[in-house]
């Protein structure tokens, strides 16, 4: 059984469109994995990790989703 389950079309869709409760429904979501590539020698670098927030959420706004 696959362990990942990814955050359903509709979320996407309605942060793709400026939905803030769906777009804080994504960044919880990848909040591990941003925690994860925010870390270096096992201190987690708050700064970098508002960074990946922040191109996070202007990449799904800017993502063309009706191609």
């Amino acid at each position: 059984m696959n362990k990942y389950i990814s955050p359903d079309f509709e979320t996407i869709r309605k942060a793709n469109v400026g939905d803030s409760e769906a777009m804080q429904k994504l960044l919880a979501h990848y909040n591990a994995y941003i925690q994860f590539f925010a870390t270096y020698n096992g201190v987690v670098n708050y700064v970098y990790a508002e960074e990946i927030r922040a191109r996070l959420m202007k990449a799904v706004l800017k993502f063309d989703i009706d191609r």
